[in-house]
């Protein structure tokens, strides 16, 4: 296996745009390359030069060594982690959700920065809310939504520079492009404002907007909700261009892969619809959706985890099973790819590490 490919997945959904695509090259049919037991995992992984990144419920940070199929460094932040974390200038930013254990309203969590090549402390902010939102890059800044209603714009050293507060908790993770930051909210809206916080449109769905993230297209967003909905919105004003409805909750942030949209849902299926709002394929598993699926631009295949405890491999074009593996837990991480390699950690507490299928040289 190579490092000379600089192919990386830095945040959540692999970009700011939250489409769940990269450029990586094409996996194929995944050859299981490393297993490993860190703690049950939620948070999804994330990926830069070589080193893999991953929180754990047990409050720990890992940094994984693939070539050398070891661990790095790791941190003990001693409150759980579902939030997945985001590399940015140099520094691996997390945040906490104490409450997942303690079964409480806690006051006990941060966001917090380490040094991505050591793992050593940064900075520190405490929040007195939970935080299951994901972190996104906005230039050297960061945004993400907390369970106290708001919406947190910090800088690079930490601090908040503006936070816009919504009338329910924010569990969707931001996404954000030309100057334009999108996000969901329990009051159920989705949310444009501009980087400085100032309110652009706001757009009522037809219920909360869970861990569904805005996922972009040029002048488009696609969303999901906790009512069974799928939205297609205009990024300019917010204006509903068309919707859907499914059976259950939409958990699953979109894939937004050339025409399509994918997604996966808590009624056991996952849907590809065309942008203008056409189902093309439903693929049943045997599970409640709630991780999002990825999938490299240049691969037909696409990857999602699933509470039944499999990690599926389905052909984006035609819907239908080309690869599946089993963990020993539910799994609602959703997979990184990167550097021809599939990352996937379960609550079984073993990360899993896929490389791209070669064929034996003995095979002619």
């Amino acid at each position: 296996m190579s490092t000379e490919n600089k192919e990386s997945w830095t945040m959540f959904r692999g970009n700011m745009k939250r489409t769940g695509t990269t450029k990586t090259k094409p996996i194929i049919k995944p050859l299981l390359y490393w297993t490993i037991e860190l703690g049950p995992v939620i948070s999804s992984p994330v990926f830069e030069g070589g080193f893999m990144y991953v929180g754990t419920l047990t409050g720990r940070v890992f940094c994984l060594d693939i070539i050398k199929r070891e661990i790095k460094w790791h941190y003990n932040i001693g409150s759980p982690i579902v939030s997945s974390p985001i590399i940015l200038n140099e520094k691996l930013i997390c945040a906490t959700f104490d409450s997942w254990i303690n079964n409480d309203i806690s006051k006990n969590n941060s966001i917090f920065s380490l040094d991505k090549n050591d793992g050593s402390m940064g900075w520190k902010l405490q929040i007195s809310a939970d935080i299951f939102s994901s972190p996104c890059g906005v230039g050297k800044n960061i945004v993400l939504g907390s369970m106290d209603r708001n919406l947190y714009f910090l800088d690079e050293r930490g601090e908040i520079i503006w936070k816009y507060e919504t009338n329910g908790q924010v569990w969707s993770s931001p996404s954000y492009y030309d100057n334009r930051i999108y996000f969901g909210s329990d009051d159920g809206f989705i949310y444009s404002v501009d980087s400085d916080g100032l309110l652009r449109w706001k757009s009522k769905l037809n219920g909360k907007v869970r861990s569904s993230s805005p996922c972009l297209s040029e002048n488009l967003i696609f969303i999901g909700t906790h009512e069974g909905g799928i939205y297609c919105l205009s990024s300019i004003d917010g204006t509903i261009k068309w919707s859907k409805t499914v059976l259950r909750p939409v958990l699953s942030s979109p894939l937004l892969i050339r025409d399509k949209i994918i997604f996966g849902s808590s009624d056991n299926k996952l849907y590809c619809f065309n942008l203008k709002g056409s189902k093309s394929w439903e693929f049943e598993t045997s599970g409640k959706i709630w991780s999002s699926p990825s999938t490299s631009e240049y691969d037909s295949l696409l990857f999602f985890g699933n509470l039944d405890s499999f990690i599926y491999g389905i052909d984006s074009h035609t819907g239908k099973q080309e690869w599946k593996f089993p963990t020993m837990g539910s799994i609602d991480s959703s997979p990184c790819l990167s550097d021809g390699m599939l990352f996937v950690g379960s609550r079984d507490g073993i990360m899993y590490c896929f490389e791209r299928y070669r064929q034996p040289t003995y095979i002619r």
